[in-house]
C-alpha cells in the first residue's frame, strides 16, 4: 500500500491498495435501482472482504428516475416532473433542484462509490427517446427493462464518509483498510 499527496489539502492523498475484483449481476424489470445498487455493492463487499466499492459498467433502461441537479441547494429543494412527451413540471422556483422523469429513459453513464459504512455516492446521466440527456445526482430509480451492473470491489483500501465543514454533506474519506485484507474472494 502506498500514499501519494495530490493536492494543496492535507487530506488528498491517493490510496493504492490491494486488489480489485469485479462482481456482475443482471436486474430486473421493475427493480428499485437505488435499492439494488445498495444491496449489490454490500454483497459484493461481503463476499471479498473489501471495504470499498465502485461502479465499474452499467447499462440497461429506467421507466422512472428522480436526479439532483449541480444548481441544488440544501435548503428548500424544488422538485420538478416531467412526464413522457412533456417538459419537467414547474415550481415556484425557476431552476429545479430535483427532477423527476416518468418515462422510458437509456441509462448513458452511472458511477459512483459505496463504502463499507453503507455510505454510498451516485452520479447518472440518462437521454430519452429524442437523444435529449440529462444528468445529475442520483436519487432513486426503477428499472424499465433490464440493467447489467458491474460493480468492483478494492481491497486494501477504505471508503467512508465523514460530515465536511466546507460543502456541508458527508464527504469520501478515502484511508488504507487496516485490517491487512487484500480483497481475496472469501466466497
Amino acid at each position: 500500500m502506498s500514499m501519494l499527496s495530490v493536492s494543496s489539502h492535507s487530506s488528498s492523498f491517493l490510496i493504492s491498495g490491494g486488489s480489485m475484483q469485479a462482481h456482475a449481476v443482471r436486474l430486473q424489470p421493475g427493480d428499485d435501482l437505488g435499492e439494488c445498487l445498495l444491496a449489490a455493492a454490500k454483497q459484493a463487499m461481503e463476499r471479498s472482504g473489501a471495504q470499498s466499492a465502485v461502479i465499474l459498467s452499467s447499462v440497461g433502461s429506467l421507466e422512472f428516475v428522480r436526479l439532483r441537479m449541480a444548481s441544488a441547494s440544501r435548503a428548500g429543494m424544488n422538485t420538478a416532473v416531467k412526464s413522457e412527451g412533456g417538459d419537467a413540471a414547474k415550481s415556484n422556483d425557476s431552476h429545479h433542484d430535483i427532477k423527476e422523469w416518468h418515462e422510458r429513459l437509456e441509462i448513458l453513464s452511472l458511477n459512483g462509490t459505496f463504502s463499507g459504512d453503507g455510505g454510498k455516492h451516485l452520479h447518472m446521466s440518462v437521454s430519452d427517446s429524442n437523444g435529449h440527456v440529462w444528468g445529475g445526482h442520483f436519487m432513486a430509480g426503477r428499472i424499465f427493462t433490464t440493467l447489467e451492473l458491474v460493480i468492483a470491489t478494492l481491497g486494501g483500501v477504505q471508503f467512508k464518509r465523514d460530515a465536511d465543514e466546507a460543502t456541508g454533506y458527508r464527504e469520501l474519506v478515502v484511508a488504507a483498510d487496516g485490517s491487512g485484507n487484500t480483497g481475496k474472494d472469501t466466497s
